[in-house]
């Protein structure tokens, strides 16, 4: 894998440790590698064995497609917009908050039409 696949792989991973709200220090335990290691694979500096890469499939209950690839297999997520998946992807409280408003709105808007 070359430099920018290494770098978005990392921040897929940094991303579903936060939404799982697991430390570096928890996910490197659970791998048996290194936090120095995990911090390395988040910043795309290193990457995990597959055998580590498979383990972080399970504990975070995705896919190795969407690890390596970004792409999720949920037929219905695989239909909506990149941004809106990031969100949901998210801890990011107020962005999912705002997105299940607009949501909120959009339904309320189709049921009166």
């Amino acid at each position: 894998m070359n430099e920018e696949q290494n770098k978005e792989i990392g921040l897929r991973i940094a991303d579903l440790r936060r939404a799982h709200k697991m430390t570096q220090e928890n996910l490197a335990e659970k791998l048996d590698v290194s936090t120095k290691h995990i911090s390395h694979v988040e910043r795309g500096c290193a990457s995990l064995s597959l055998n580590a890469l498979i383990e972080t499939c399970r504990i975070f209950d995705c896919t190795l497609d969407y690890i390596i690839f970004g792409r999720d297999v949920d037929p219905v997520l695989s239909l909506l917009p990149k941004t809106i998946c990031d969100i949901l992807h998210s801890d990011n409280s107020d962005d999912i908050s705002m997105l299940i408003r607009y949501l909120q709105i959009y339904s309320e808007l189709y049921n009166n039409k």
